[in-house]
């Protein structure tokens, strides 16, 4: 029997982070959380995850260069991205297959549960 897929949830904000964190939790996933990239990053290389759920702050391109960096080096890892603004950078990501899923803020739960179930079926499916 293969192990549940857990998800990693990184955002630059604490509240954020604990939030989406908790609402994952309450939908029965197992999930880990990192305050920003660089704690995600050495999460990731530490505990093997499904899906990263990424809070992306604005239309930052040091971001989506973590985002490419973080897919090339964790090739199963599947990421859905939420965004203020679905940048034409966004958008090509997204249509590339680096980004799973883009949710532009503000999301329901409803959209997160939705995008991850999909998500963790597109990644068990590689």
């Amino acid at each position: 029997m293969r192990p549940p897929e857990s998800i990693l949830v990184v955002s630059p904000d604490a509240t954020t982070l604990q939030g989406l964190t908790r609402a994952l939790i309450r939908s029965g996933w197992p999930v880990l959380s990192a305050l920003g990239w660089s704690e995600g990053e050495s999460r990731l290389r530490r505990v093997p995850v499904s899906l990263v759920v990424a809070d992306i702050e604005g239309p930052d391109p040091e971001e989506m260069d973590r985002v490419r960096r973080l897919r090339s080096e964790f090739p199963h890892v599947g990421i859905i991205a939420l965004v203020s603004l679905r940048t034409p950078e966004i958008r090509a990501a997204e249509a590339q297959g680096t980004l799973l899923a883009v949710l532009e803020k503000p999301i329901t739960l409803a959209q997160l549960e939705e995008s991850v179930t999909l998500a963790l079926a597109r990644t068990a499916a590689r």
